[in-house]
């Protein structure tokens, strides 16, 4: 995880930038361009998430998947429950499931956009539960190499989340 040193790291809502502040308008579906690292971590420090996104190309084909998801299911949850996520809600022995995002946002190279979706509740904000962060860093060790990574993690607050029926998070990692 990126820690935050101290209060003085992190900026306000004022203090942000005023191009990353713009970058998300409606005058367009998504974002302009693509996130620096940087810029993903402060949106996540100072709980922007609202200013996250895809850039326009994506944000277009997600909402097109969705309405043929919601035209074949009837709705997103029901493709979740029955397709999607069936194996691992079945499974009563599993509590996680960490996959990337099938519609990551705008992004720098080298950084990976997961999901993890759970059975019990996760702790809103920005700071992972301690089984939550164990299991990321367990698997990012694995996959890429304990000491070869950043992260930072977030649960939407309620009048963000797209699918607020499933219980999820998201994982950023950025390889070193």
């Amino acid at each position: 995880m990126v820690p935050v040193e101290s209060s003085a790291d992190v900026c306000t809502a004022q203090q942000l930038p005023e191009d990353l502040l713009n970058q998300k308008s409606v005058k367009f579906a998504g974002v302009q361009r693509d996130f620096t690292w940087n810029e993903v971590k402060l949106l996540v420090a100072t709980e922007r998430l609202d200013l996250l996104g895809r850039k326009t190309p994506e944000e277009m084909a997600y909402r097109k998947d969705m309405d043929q998801i919601r035209g074949q299911y009837g709705s997103i949850v029901a493709f979740m429950q029955t397709v999607k996520l069936a194996a691992f809600l079945a499974d009563a022995d599993a509590q996680y499931l960490l996959i990337p995002n099938d519609y990551p946002y705008a992004l720098p190279e080298d950084t990976l956009h997961y999901i993890l979706w759970s059975k019990p509740a996760l702790t809103s904000g920005t700071v992972p539960d301690v089984e939550v962060q164990a299991l990321f860093e367990s698997r990012l060790d694995k996959s890429i190499g304990a000491g070869k990574y950043e992260w930072v993690w977030f649960v939407n607050p309620p009048h963000l989340q797209s699918i607020p029926e499933v219980v999820h998070g998201h994982l950023i990692v950025k390889k070193l």
